[in-house]
């Protein structure tokens, strides 16, 4: 692959993650049952973060924090994504100039910036609530051309699927990647959202996808089947390289010629598998930019998953990129 400008540029949802500490009493009191996820209105955003004190905020979202964690790694990188004209919309973009990334956009003047409300019982139990707003509405007019055309992966997270507009601005980015002779990368969203588009869905990856990314629930769900061989029948059908996690038992990266089987990493103390799947896809997309083999790559998404499950919070926090070099990757 041609050097270019940008060893990946990131598309999907732009969202801050809020955190609120809560007794069992006022979880109770809003009506939540314990560790559920739900989506909320902007009035239903408001009245929720009226009723808690809010403490800390983090810059979120799935290909986000892949992208920030390769922004990490001090690969140049970019970010194709939406948020308010508001205080939460001004934070994402400083957290994205803070990580070196490129985000060329114009906030929605009509929508709020997207966030996910995490309430946090005192047994460390997490309540989420979250609010799409913005992060919805990407759109075509969002597209900036130049960077796309020097990007050398363009890696979108399956949820643009929900968005009308968003899947639209996917399909046109994916065309101008691969005609500059980039690659384009998708993660493979919850079976719910594969089911809901799994037509849609399996047409792009055949047309304008290259690697795609999943667990082992989301391939079962987009491919059929739970075996190795099953998966690589079907991506091999569609002409795709795939990285598949497999949690305690490690990855399988299939392509044309190879199945390879990586280890997980040993972790001693496992605090917190968020972010985990984000940082796989940052470490195993990092590489093949690098033009590291699909064996290399899959460990070096192995250590990054490794290093964020030993966390709290969904993006790297130690030098990843010496453990890496450690590693000779």
């Amino acid at each position: 692959m041609d050097q270019k400008k940008y060893a990946c540029v990131g598309m999907g949802a732009a969202l801050v993650d809020v955190f609120a500490d809560v007794t069992e009493a006022e979880l109770a009191a809003i009506g939540s049952p314990k560790s559920s996820m739900s989506l909320i209105s902007p009035n239903e955003a408001a009245a929720l973060e009226q009723a808690v004190t809010l403490h800390t905020r983090a810059s979120g979202g799935s290909a986000g924090n892949t992208i920030a964690g390769i922004a990490a790694l001090g690969l140049p990188t970019g970010f194709i994504g939406k948020v308010g004209r508001d205080e939460l919309g001004d934070f994402f973009v400083k957290d994205m100039a803070a990580v070196q990334t490129a985000f060329p956009t114009t906030p929605h003047d009509d929508l709020p910036t997207g966030r996910c409300i995490v309430l946090i019982t005192p047994d460390a139990e997490r309540t989420m609530h979250t609010l799409l707003g913005a992060s919805v509405a990407t759109a075509q007019n969002d597209l900036d051309r130049d960077m796309l055309a020097q990007t050398q992966i363009l890696f979108a997270e399956g949820y643009i699927w929900d968005s009308e507009t968003a899947h639209a601005a996917f399909l046109e980015a994916a065309e101008i990647v691969r005609a500059h002779g980039g690659r384009v990368a998708q993660s493979v969203p919850h079976p719910f959202c594969v089911q809901r588009h799994h037509a849609r869905f399996e047409e792009a990856l055949d047309s304008h996808i290259d690697i795609v990314l999943a667990n082992q629930a989301e391939a079962e769900a987009m491919f059929g089947g739970s075996s190795t061989t099953q998966w690589a029948t079907a991506a091999r059908g569609l002409g795709l390289e795939a990285a598949i996690t497999r949690g305690a038992d490690g990855a399988v990266i299939i392509s044309a010629e190879d199945t390879i089987a990586i280890s997980a990493e040993e972790v001693s103390n496992i605090v917190d598998l968020t972010g985990a799947g984000d940082q796989f896809a940052a470490g195993y997309l990092s590489g093949r930019a690098l033009g590291r083999t699909l064996a290399q790559s899959g460990r070096r998404g192995a250590i990054a998953a490794a290093e964020v499950i030993g966390h709290i919070g969904p993006r790297p926090k130690i030098d990843v990129a010496g453990l890496l070099n450690a590693a000779d990757l």
